[in-house]
């Protein structure tokens, strides 16, 4: 199975700790971030790797070269960065995922490993995709994702503004595709924000009436967008060590 791992940010809000290194290597307890998510999707049965990479993303390819030392597969995806947007990342990998359903990550999202597999579980049971969600107080700063009892997607939101969202369920960044997602990955226009983004490609399939099944991740979940994330997820794995 295919995993492809978005890791192309520049890190702007991680500061001086992401100024000369990419989000993907921070050291995270004894492994980097992109090694946590590899290691927990290659639990899952993924044994091929596609790394979307662009800023310092030699440095990431200087570490882990074909990913033998990791025991995958890997190939490195160069994203233009004047084309930007998780839309766009995951839209490289066309060509390697063929016709087979494929395992997504935010290469800045942390997750307890037994939710990789929870969810391959879930897409190959249903027949269908996957996306993965965390409780939060309120997701303003993701995207805020409604499901209904059956547990199927209804509705996500990008971004919403403070205070309007009536879920709390946010967006996890953790996803199993069938190829279909390319269908609408190629076809998908910017957002107000001037980006291609991957959960805008996920809204137009559910309403086109695709079945897409929500798995809610259990254990810790953590992005490690800031500097003071990064603090809270290394505490937290240390102490679980």
């Amino acid at each position: 199975m295919l995993g492809v791992i978005l890791a192309a940010g520049k890190g702007t809000r991680l500061k001086e700790l992401g100024k000369n290194v990419p989000k993907a290597l921070l050291p995270i307890g004894n492994k980097t971030c992109l090694e946590h998510i590899i290691t927990g999707m290659k639990g899952a049965g993924v044994d091929r790797v596609g790394v979307v990479i662009g800023h310092l993303g030699e440095m990431i390819e200087e570490q882990y070269g074909s990913g033998e030392s990791l025991g995958v597969e890997i190939t490195y995806l160069k994203q233009d960065l004047s084309m930007y947007g998780t839309g766009r990342a995951l839209l490289l990998a066309r060509d390697l995922a063929g016709d087979e359903p494929l395992m997504v990550s935010y290469g800045d999202i942390l997750i307890e490993a037994s939710n990789y597999k929870a969810m391959v579980t879930l897409a190959r049971q249903e027949q269908t995709s996957v996306s993965s969600v965390n409780w939060m107080d309120d997701p303003t700063a993701g995207a805020a994702v409604y499901f209904g009892d059956d547990g199927f997607l209804e509705r996500i939101i990008e971004k919403p503004p403070k205070g309007t969202s009536t879920t709390n369920w946010n967006n996890a960044g953790v996803y199993v595709f069938q190829p279909l997602i390319f269908d609408y990955l190629a076809n998908l226009g910017k957002s107000e924000r001037g980006e291609y983004d991957l959960t805008e490609a996920v809204r137009q399939m559910v309403t086109a009436g695709v079945v897409v099944k929500v798995h809610q991740i259990t254990g810790f979940w953590k992005d490690i967008g800031t500097p003071e994330d990064v603090a809270a997820i290394r505490h937290l794995l240390e102490d679980s060590e």
